[in-house]
């Protein structure tokens, strides 16, 4: 079988992976304004098909898993490991990537969206 670390597929299934996850919490996101709208069959409608997209996410982390954690490229295996994973991940978004998007919108003036990010980091560090 073909080496699938830095092969175009593996771009592939990160982009999928990508696309599903967000879809799924679009789509719940939706389900929740349809529900407060006085729309539960529609809100039902759009829980379903974001598990089913919830779904196939889990599907692209089955093949993107042998080659390690799409974000930090850490091993995906057993709880050790994921919690190490997870630990990663949540500090480089506490100290690198919110940090610079709250840099860039306090650059652009959007102050709400700075008081965002910088809460967002804080509530990474306490994941972490």
């Amino acid at each position: 079988m073909p080496e699938l670390s830095g092969s175009t597929t593996l771009d592939n299934l990160k982009t999928a992976f990508g696309l599903e996850s967000q879809t799924t919490w679009r789509y719940r996101y939706y389900a929740t304004i349809a529900d407060f709208e006085g729309y539960p069959e529609v809100a039902q409608f759009f829980n379903e098909v974001a598990e089913s997209d919830a779904i196939n996410a889990h599907g692209h982390l089955d093949f993107i898993k042998t080659v390690g954690d799409p974000l930090t490229g850490t091993p995906i295996g057993d709880t050790g490991g994921n919690l190490h994973a997870a630990l990663a991940a949540d500090l480089q978004h506490a100290r690198d990537v919110y940090p610079a998007m709250a840099h860039q919108a306090r650059e652009e003036g959007f102050a709400d969206m700075v008081d965002w990010f910088e809460v967002l980091a804080k509530s990474k560090h306490r994941h972490a």
